[in-house]
């Protein structure tokens, strides 16, 4: 892995998490949402997803892996790659009526993307209008 890559995935896994310590999700989504392509060599999003898990599992603390962390660490990273990469967050009830939700991508027409997890049953929920709290 060339340097500027590692940079770039030890950057993304680091300020990504704090960030959804510190604002709402939603203002996080909408900010990665912006993210450019970064018109850089390509890494295949399969190489991208292992490097993400590998560095969030050593992580501690807020920085460790969720499905929320993962997926928008990975969703800014896929997006500076040229994919059209988006956090989905979903919920549903499990068998004993508790409410469940779950973190995946929606990338390039497929989802979920690239997800280790069974997004069965998890209704997606609607993004808040801009400018709501």
């Amino acid at each position: 892995m060339r340097l500027k890559e590692r940079l770039e995935l030890v950057g993304a896994c680091v300020v990504v998490p704090l960030a959804l310590e510190l604002m709402s999700a939603a203002r996080v989504l909408d900010r990665i949402a912006r993210v450019r392509d970064a018109r850089g060599p390509r890494v295949p999003p399969h190489t991208l997803a292992g490097r993400v898990d590998r560095t969030l599992d050593r992580l501690p603390g807020l920085w460790h892996r969720t499905c929320l962390r993962r997926a928008a660490v990975l969703a800014v990273l896929l997006r500076r790659h040229g994919h059209r990469a988006q956090v989905v967050i979903g919920v549903r009830r499990d068998e004993t009526g508790e409410l469940q939700a779950h973190a995946w991508l929606r990338c390039d027409g497929q989802e979920p993307y690239l997800e280790p997890e069974d997004t069965a049953g998890f209704v997606p929920l609607r993004p808040a209008a801009h400018g709501s709290t």
